[in-house]
């Protein structure tokens, strides 16, 4: 049997068992769900590596080790380096033995199996006998197959390569991962010509630099005939499911602007603009000219937009959407229609084309003509087997302009299917299965679940669990709006409209209604209190922007179009501020407790109006616990919270939205000083040598904290600030119930008007109730800004 160019430890190691066989997780202890197979000095690989295939690949990927504890000091010194092999098992479908494998809970158990011996749970016992049966062929998730066909593997091996410092541990630096292929190795095109080299484990396969379309179009059929229901209306769809509104379309045939026919499959593109100068955008001037046939002909569009046409139609598909085109730029009734949306526009595409290979000017890579990089590490070590590295197969994903963009958030997850177009692969996604060119995964079950860890699924890629399967449910909106607060917007006052068609989704399927991001359903003055925590390494956390008012205006569209103005946004939604790494809190658990504070939202004219409007009331999901507080009396700090009634918004007459609120609340100056806040009744003042008067620190009492907002670094606010109560602190994030605490919170806040009483939030802090009321107070009448 020929095993290629390969050292001694390298034709020493059965590498087709290793990724292929039946995993046996008994036969030795476990690490993180896996196991070491061996350990080999990195000196000797770098000098094997002129003879040895594997070698000269692992050589290769560990030039590209980083600079962390231990091995730091010694990556000019490889003999002092030792490589390990880690086996461990991904889920590859969702059977009864597979379905374990990627869950958190099955995670917590055998790291607690590992840390005590004694430990059991029905998952690890379940998952033992499940492990006894498969090795001895009895096998509860096969395939149904046809005879003399082999059978398909219902588990991926995955086997990486760490570096450390011997003996290496499973949580040592990551540098390969190593996957299984055929040898000879399999080209897109035999998949593509509807030949399937492999059905025992989804090989990996050549790439060519030109995209393969039929491959392309070999996946969008499957779907299409394949996956029904699922993919065609998926459940975050919700039922009946409806088409946008005045929907033009780049007709891909005729190069010009059309109607939208109704209900017609189309394409949509999802892209970075870019900085190109005076981009070539429908208006409203050139819009009736544009559909003429042939009218894009006279003007030069992006490579983008133009690869894009041409994929669309060489997948055999009509129309494409196009933001820059079917959208008219330069005008607010167009704009009033089609913002609020976006929801339906990337959900009723039959496929959304993610161009996250650059920006407008850059195309698609690999499509049309527009050239790409390829390059896959590749090594034989047995006969018919070789094996390839795919670590950083989503590598161009993963670094790619296209996830840093705020608009582009919303585009990704309300896409019922996604073919993600990177530098130097191309993705497919639904809500059934995930493909890449780079292995075969075609003839295997490549659901994602909700719940799954990724580096457990499929070939362990983040961009697998980007796409597809979305779950817009008022639970997930929290991972949702962090996920987003992390995204770049070019235009800061596109912060809202940028995030409304996941806030839609979202209220299509639980009820909530949204005011600036946050939900009007219920506990919406103890979602005020977010705030933002940041975990992370000094140096990293030194990195990051911090945070800072968003300075931006709204622009508020009548429903018409037919008026619009500007507000600012507001400080009190965290769409008002910029670069919250680690945004929490501000989407509380659904339930309802009557509020402390009646809490109104104002319009341009100064009227009041109910927050939730249609008045709805939600059922509670959670359990709720008072601890014997009555908050009709908070303990006298309260008074009269009725906003007085010539205030009041007219029945009927229309509210034009100033992003602002007004309540009454109790307001207090306190001293803050390092994150914390002390009362102003029990220090004294004492006159120093020099005459000066200056506080008795010792005789100063804490009686509250500023909640995180700022990172560590960074000095927190002091001096004497002015503090107005928001909630009382209703504990819903350590528990699974929500649990009342004789404590408020409150917002540190700036005037804007001392006289009208008019503010904005800095951050948000927590006080003990009795500590507030033993304060000089007053009752003031707030508008937040």
């Amino acid at each position: 049997m020929s095993t290629g160019d390969l050292c001694h430890f390298c034709k020493s190691t059965d590498w087709e068992q290793l990724l292929t066989g039946v995993f046996n997780p008994k036969r030795v202890r476990q690490e993180m769900g896996q196991y070491k197979h061996a350990e080999y000095n990195l000196g000797i690989i770098r000098s094997n590596e002129a003879t040895c295939d594997l070698c000269r690949l692992i050589s290769h990927a560990s030039r590209a080790l980083k600079p962390w504890w231990p091995i730091a000091e010694f990556l000019d010194q490889p003999e002092r380096i030792t490589c390990a092999f880690f086996n461990g098992r991904n889920r590859l479908g969702s059977g009864i033995l597979t379905s374990r494998i990627s869950q958190t809970q099955m995670l917590l158990d055998q790291v607690s199996a590992q840390t005590n011996p004694n430990f059991s749970s029905s998952n690890l016992l379940a998952q033992r006998v499940l492990d006894t049966l498969d090795e001895q062929g009895i096998t509860l998730d096969g395939t149904n197959l046809k005879f003399g066909e082999p059978r398909k593997s219902n588990s991926l091996h995955r086997l990486v390569v760490l570096a450390g410092i011997t003996s290496v541990p499973a949580t040592a630096q990551t540098f390969m991962q190593l996957h299984p292929c055929l040898y000879p190795i399999p080209k897109v095109e035999d998949y593509a010509n509807g030949t399937n080299p492999s059905l025992e484990f989804p090989t990996g396969r050549i790439v060519q630099p030109e995209v393969n379309v039929q491959l392309l179009r070999k996946w969008y059929d499957i779907c299409l005939h394949e996956h029904g229901e699922a993919c065609e209306q998926p459940s975050w769809l919700g039922p009946g499911r409806a088409w946008p509104r005045i929907l033009r379309l780049l007709d891909v045939m005729q190069h010009c602007l059309v109607d939208a026919p109704n209900a017609c499959p189309y394409f949509a593109l999802s892209y970075v603009w870019g900085s190109e100068q005076h981009p070539f955008q429908s208006t409203s001037q050139n819009l009736s000219s544009l559909y003429s046939p042939n009218a894009l002909d006279s003007h030069t569009l992006p490579k983008t937009i133009r690869d894009a046409m041409w994929l669309t139609r060489e997948m055999g598909v009509k129309y494409l959407w196009v933001d820059r085109l079917c959208v008219v730029q330069d005008s607010d009734a167009d704009k009033a229609i089609q913002l609020p949306q976006m929801d339906l526009v990337y959900s009723s595409a039959a496929l959304t084309i993610m161009a996250t290979s650059g920006t407008a000017k850059d195309g698609l890579a690999g499509i049309n003509n527009t050239p790409r990089k390829i390059d896959q590490g590749i090594a034989r070590v047995a006969e018919n087997f070789s094996v390839m590295n795919v670590l950083r197969l989503d590598q161009a994903y993963e670094t790619c302009p296209w996830r840093t963009r705020g608009w582009t958030f919303q585009e990704g997850l309300c896409s019922r299917r996604s073919l993600v177009i990177t530098s130097d692969q191309v993705f497919w996604s639904c809500d059934s299965a995930k493909y890449c060119e780079a292995i075969a995964f075609e003839d295997f079950p490549t659901a994602v679940n909700p719940g799954d860890l990724i580096f457990h699924v499929l070939s362990g890629h983040r961009v697998f669990g980007e796409f597809g399967g979305a779950n817009f449910t008022y639970r997930e909106l929290q991972s949702m709006v962090a996920a987003y607060n992390k995204r770049y917007l070019s235009v800061q006052g596109d912060v809202l409209n940028a995030f409304t068609g996941v806030l839609n989704r979202v209220s299509q399927g639980s009820g909530h209604e949204f005011y600036w991001g946050h939900s009007a359903s219920c506990m919406f003055a103890l979602s005020l209190a977010w705030v933002n925590i940041v975990w992370g390494y000094d140096a990293d956390v030194k990195k990051m922007n911090t945070v800072k008012r968003r300075r931006a205006t709204h622009r508020v569209l009548a429903d018409d179009g037919t008026t619009g103005y500007d507000v600012p946004i507001p400080s009190w939604s965290w769409l008002g501020w910029m670069h919250l790494e680690g945004l929490g809190r501000c989407i509380p658990k659904q339930v309802n407790v009557v509020p402390e504070l009646d809490i109104m939202k104002l319009d341009v004219n100064g009227r009041a109006a109910p927050l939730n409007p249609s008045g709805k009331k939600l059922e509670d999901l959670h359990e709720v616990k008072m601890d014997g507080i009555d908050t009709s009396t908070s303990l006298g700090w309260k008074q009269e919270t009725a906003i007085p009634t010539e205030r009041l918004l007219a029945p009927g007459d229309e509210f034009r939205d100033s992003g602002r609120l007004i309540f009454w609340t109790s307001h207090a100056e306190l001293e803050t000083r390092d994150g914390k806040i002390y009362s102003s009744s029990s220090s004294t003042t004492t006159t120093d040598a020099d005459g000066e008067k200056e506080k008795d620190k010792a005789a100063e009492k804490e009686i509250g904290e500023l909640l995180p907002m700022w990172y560590h670094q960074v000095a927190q606010p002091r001096g004497k600030f002015s503090f107005i109560v928001i909630s009382r602190t209703l504990d819903d994030f350590r528990y699974n119930y929500v649990r009342a605490e004789k404590k408020l919170y409150l917002l540190l806040v700036e005037w804007v008007d001392r006289e009208k009483c008019m503010a904005e939030r800095i951050c948000a802090a927590q006080i003990d109730e009795s500590a507030w009321v033993s304060e000089k107070r007053e009752w003031i009448l707030v508008t937040l800004a």
